[in-house]
């Protein structure tokens, strides 16, 4: 079959079955005679059970460890059972106080007392800890939001522009203990800000396809991370002009603790959101 046939047997799109392709879930035959993809009735097979498999919140790593057999699929429901059954208990708790609230005459900002609807207070704040940890990460939101990439991306072409006239006609772009080791035109000085204009709108999909998370925390860390690449070309365009003037000389410390403080803020952020029980 080809992947129209595939299409039509499925229900599913294309870009879905190239996805399950690309992360190795199903590996179809190639056509000798003209190089297409060839889909067995097996692969058809296999990419409803990984959809049907999705839609129960199952990760696509889940998915891979169930078919190279790390696990059964046994395991994989029990604890997928155990955390929507713990999400449902949320969930419920959370639509019975509203619908307590509700059930007020009238029900306000202004008169709203707490105390009303929850007996122990310090019980009830430990019982809803996921949603203040959630609170605790701003800097991720901060650090993750368009504003902050358009900063970095402004700030590029900024001190690019500045510093151009002052600039001889050729600036380093590579070094080795110190010394350049690769020249360029200093025009290079205006691809900066380009380069991070291309990772925002052609790696980003990729790193958030890659990740395979839920839409939530995907989006969250994707947004980190290309944010993150960006400031990476900022210092690194702030330190080809400081080396240029002969200011700096070493290009590894500054990269080290770019990548030390924000991959550690990364970690803490990550552990405090409490991923793994999600």
């Amino acid at each position: 079959m080809k992947i129209k046939d595939v299409e039509e047997r499925t229900g599913l799109s294309r870009s879905n079955v190239r996805f399950y392709e690309k992360e190795k879930l199903i590996e179809p035959s190639r056509n000798e005679s003209n190089g297409y993809r060839d889909y067995s009735e097996n692969d058809v097979e296999n990419i409803k059970k990984i959809a049907y498999l999705r839609t129960l919140g199952i990760s696509i790593e889940d998915i891979r460890s169930i078919i190279s057999g790390k696990v059964t699929l046994q395991e994989t429901l029990e604890r997928q059972n155990e955390i929507l059954n713990s999400q449902i208990t949320d969930l419920n708790k959370a639509k019975l106080m509203c619908e307590k609230m509700l059930g007020e005459e009238s029900i306000s900002y202004e008169k709203l007392q707490v105390e009303q609807y929850v007996t122990e207070l310090q019980d009830y704040w430990k019982d809803n800890q996921t949603v203040f940890k959630l609170d605790s990460v701003s800097f991720l939101y901060i650090w993750g939001s368009m504003l902050t990439w358009i900063t970095i991306t402004v700030l590029c072409l900024i001190i690019g522009s500045l510093s151009y006239s002052k600039l001889p006609t050729e600036i380093p772009v590579q070094w080795s203990k110190g010394v350049a080791t690769s020249l360029v035109n200093k025009n290079w000085i205006f691809i900066c800000p380009v380069i991070c204009i291309i990772i925002r709108y052609l790696l980003k999909p990729f790193i958030y396809a890659k990740l395979q998370m839920n839409n939530y925390y995907g989006k969250i860390i994707t947004e980190y991370l290309t944010n993150y690449m960006c400031f990476i070309v900022l210092s690194v365009e702030i330190f080809s002009i400081l080396f240029t003037f002969g200011v700096v000389k070493s290009v590894v410390v500054l990269l080290f603790v770019n990548t030390a403080v924000f991959m550690g803020l990364l970690v803490v952020g990550l552990t405090k959101m409490d991923l793994r029980g999600k």
